[in-house]
């Protein structure tokens, strides 16, 4: 009995110095042996094994070895309780500084939403991500469950450690380095596919890959001027452009969407002096935009009518369709002017052609001025200046002639701009011509007086033709003014003392000087007796005859 009893004893001492006695807090080193659902077991030289909570050992199997915490407190099983997070936690702070020391980025969990920003997890190792630091764009609430982030504060504190970190600065070199690769790639021409994220008044910002931004003119957009960038696309759409211009040093990027489009000047096979058919895209100050297939035209207003340009805006519309000729073609410039008028022949050439010249036309007074009346003669005007409406060139007032509203007969007599030059006078002779034709200096000649101003008196010889009487020819008696001798439509008789031109002086006073001289001959010859000599009264008529004729 007493042999069993030492032998016992022996047994007891040897398997006592086997056995390690692990006090809380104690690191200890050992091999899992077997995985449940919740608890994992490890073999740590203990007689019994150790348990851990299967979640601190995920990603790892059973033989694999472990370094973890002695906890000092058993499971419900009875099992001691050992745990990797204090170990993992203190080699995630020796991780987290020295990728604050050294700049370095870390990864972490997002934990939850707090004030101000965003509670974050590293292997176990708590920290805060400001909003301001979170790199979240327009619409995002939340960042991914992982990302990386730069710790932008670390601070060791007894109730735990202080540590900031930041997303965006890691955004940031994200997208500058991914910015860097895709303006390497990038060359003039190339096709891109571009996200719009803006539309402005003038075009379009576009995005590639959401880093990089351009810039789509609406003059690039394209060829048919007539469509609209803020009509068509919408922020989100995706669109094919072409790389217009890059502008490496200040990172920036035009894009062109007509460039990928067939270009219409090149395709269009017309010339100047061709006839075309165009539908009126728009009607502005300055005359009419003309649609010709794929390319715009212009009509300056002066181009649209013969007689009546600046009433087009009442005779065309929107969408109507018009034949134009083609004035000038610049394919170089994308220049296309149009004229509407020069595809029908002008109406003063038709008017002409059924009215040459001295043909005789049927018109109404429209307007009288002081030198020239307009004549309406249909789709057409005519105009009648004063010299060809009357001979007498004393008319300085055409009103003198015409009376508004009144229809007569006109004569052709050519082409005056858009208009018709008419004639009056031509109907019969120079009157000027036919009297003086018949008329010269020394001939008595009668006529009216018609008008008396303060230096004489103008007398109708005829129809057109007019004779002046200076004021000292009117009597032989002095005078101040000619109405003290003469009344208008007075009927006179005058003597033409001189031509020049087409201006006829007259003077009654020499008609007076000629009767009474012929007077005082007649009265000589019957006083003269059948000598030589006259006696008194002779004398006296004789010298009175001499005075005369002075």
């Amino acid at each position: 009995m007493e042999n069993f009893h030492d032998e016992f004893e022996k047994l007891l001492e040897e398997e006592s110095s086997n056995i390690h006695f692990y006090h809380k807090g104690q690191i200890v080193k050992g091999k899992i042996v077997k995985i449940r659902e919740n608890t994992a077991f490890v073999d740590v030289g203990q007689k019994t094994e150790v348990a851990i909570d299967s979640k601190e050992i995920e990603g790892l199997k059973e033989g694999d070895e472990i370094e973890a915490v002695y906890l000092g407190k058993k499971n419900k099983e009875g099992y001691d309780l050992i745990s990797r997070k204090p170990i993992i936690y203190r080699k995630s702070l020796e991780n987290i500084k020295n990728a604050f020391d050294n700049r370095q980025k870390v990864k972490v969990k997002l934990i939850k939403k707090v004030n101000k920003g965003f509670l974050v997890d590293t292997d176990g190792v708590k920290a805060y991500l400001p909003y301001s630091e979170s790199g979240l764009k327009k619409g995002e609430e939340y960042p991914p469950a992982e990302f990386e982030v730069y710790v932008k504060k670390f601070e060791e504190r007894e109730k735990g450690p202080n540590i900031v970190v930041s997303r965006k600065d890691v955004i940031k070199e994200e997208e500058e380095k991914k910015k860097e690769q895709i303006f390497s790639l990038l060359e003039e021409g190339k096709v891109v596919k571009g996200k719009v994220v803006k539309i402005l008044e003038n075009g379009a910002v576009l995005s590639l890959e959401n880093t990089v931004f351009g810039f789509l003119p609406q003059g690039l957009y394209s060829w048919d001027r007539s469509r609209k960038i803020n009509q068509e696309l919408s922020v989100g759409d995706e669109i094919e452009v072409a790389v217009k211009n890059i502008d490496m040093e200040n990172k920036k990027i035009v894009f062109s969407k007509r460039d990928l489009e067939p270009d219409p000047w090149k395709e269009f096979d017309k010339k100047e002096g061709d006839l075309i058919e165009g539908k009126i895209k728009e009607i502005n100050d300055y005359g009419i935009v003309v649609k010709v297939g794929d390319i715009e035209g212009f009509v300056y207003k002066m181009e649209t009518d013969h007689l009546k340009p600046l009433e087009y805006k009442n005779r065309f519309k929107t969408g109507q369709t018009v034949k134009a000729k083609i004035i000038e073609l610049d394919k170089n410039r994308r220049k296309l002017k149009l004229s509407i008028k020069a595809t029908v022949p002008h109406p003063v050439e038709n008017f002409l052609k059924e009215n040459p010249e001295g043909s005789v036309v049927e018109g109404r007074i429209k307007e009288i001025k002081t030198k020239m009346a307009v004549v309406d003669l249909g789709d057409i005007e005519g105009v009648l200046h004063i010299e060809d409406a009357t001979w007498n060139p004393k008319i300085k007032n055409i009103s003198n002639i015409l009376k508004g509203k009144s229809v007569r007969q006109f004569k052709v007599l050519g082409r005056e701009g858009n208009r018709i030059k008419l004639g009056l006078k031509q109907f019969r002779q120079n009157p000027w011509e036919s009297y003086l034709s018949t008329h010269k200096e020394g001939d008595i000649v009668k006529g009216k007086v018609i008008k008396l101003i303060d230096r004489g008196a103008f007398v109708e010889l005829d129809e057109d033709v007019e004779g002046f009487i200076p004021v000292n020819q009117i009597s032989k008696e002095k005078i101040e003014i000619p109405s003290d001798k003469l009344s208008l439509n007075q009927e006179i008789e005058a003597k033409i003392i001189k031509i020049k031109g087409n201006d006829i002086i007259l003077s009654i006073k020499a008609v007076e000087k000629e009767k009474e001289k012929n007077e005082i001959k007649k009265n000589l010859e019957k006083v003269k007796p059948k000598g030589d000599s006259l006696g008194t009264l002779g004398d006296i008529l004789k010298e009175k005859l001499k005075g005369l004729e002075k």
